[in-house]
């Protein structure tokens, strides 16, 4: 048998690469490999000298044992790896799990500021908004005499509240009204008074009459009373026939010109448009 033959289990695929499966006799070649048949060398993968008294077989098996060595290292390495990386993950769970309760108790804390920020906002400005309308009507009956209009009674906040078709429920409020036997002056009173106020305002004064039936045949006036102003908004309320009061220091007084005739909103009494009264003030 020739040499080619004994080793057809193994496959050339370059210098210093020989695969073995098979370990057959052969025909050494100094200390570095064997030759065929037809004088072919085939080199062991061996980056040293072959020992003189090892065999083929010698050298397999300690191939073979230093792999499955290494394989050995390896898949030691891998499963700690994957403790580790497991242990990794759990830090990394219960961090996050605390960091989502640590957001949750932020988020409530803010929730809870801010809510407290709200009342207190509302709070301030409530009590200012009364004590701009208090300084407003402690000067306003006197101010509307010398407009020849008689205050007889002095109603502060009047508030209705009435329900829509649709079951809406719609609530307005008058900051303050005063009234004689057959006048009423309805007043806006605004720490700063814009011209979109204005325009709130005569679209709720137009409805007085229906929101109040008991004033509805009187003579219904508007006035408006603010501190401070916006984009000229007392001129463009004069000009809708509106008083203008303007509350400075410790007393207020009327800036209508002396020849102004206000705009009168009475209409016939009625509920409000796709709506039903619920509340009328008495007088």
């Amino acid at each position: 048998m020739s040499v080619s033959k004994c080793y057809s289990d193994y496959e050339k695929v370059g210098a210093c690469h020989l695969k073995l499966s098979t370990m057959l006799p052969y025909v050494q070649l100094g200390r570095y490999g064997f030759q065929t048949g037809g004088g072919q060398r085939i080199y062991l993968r061996r980056c040293e000298k072959m020992d003189s008294n090892k065999t083929i077989q010698d050298e397999i098996n300690e191939y073979r044992a230093l792999f499955e060595k290494s394989l050995a290292s390896i898949a030691a390495y891998q499963e700690k790896a994957q403790i580790e990386m497991a242990e990794i993950r759990a830090r990394h769970d219960e961090s996050h799990a605390n960091a989502q309760i640590e957001i949750a108790e932020i988020r409530a804390i803010q929730k809870k500021t801010d809510k407290q920020l709200k009342k207190a906002h509302k709070d301030f400005y409530g009590k200012w908004g009364r004590l701009v309308e208090s300084l407003v009507e402690g000067d306003l009956a006197k101010l509307l005499r010398k407009r020849k209009i008689d205050v007889h009674s002095t109603h502060p906040r009047q508030q209705v509240s009435y329900l829509l078709d649709d079951g809406t429920r719609k609530h307005k409020e008058f900051d303050i009204v005063v009234a004689n036997g057959s006048e009423v002056v309805a007043v806006e009173v605004k720490t700063t008074l814009t011209p979109e106020d204005v325009t709130r305002f005569i679209a709720a004064m137009r409805d007085f009459s229906r929101y109040f039936p008991y004033w509805g045949s009187r003579t219904v006036y508007g006035a408006v009373a603010y501190i401070h102003c916006e984009a000229k908004a007392e001129v463009f309320a004069e000009r809708r026939g509106l008083y203008v009061i303007r509350a400075t220091g410790g007393s207020a007084s009327i800036l209508n010109r002396k020849k102004f005739k206000p705009t009168s909103f009475t209409r016939v009494a009625s509920s409000p448009p796709g709506g039903h009264l619920r509340a009328v003030p008495a007088d």
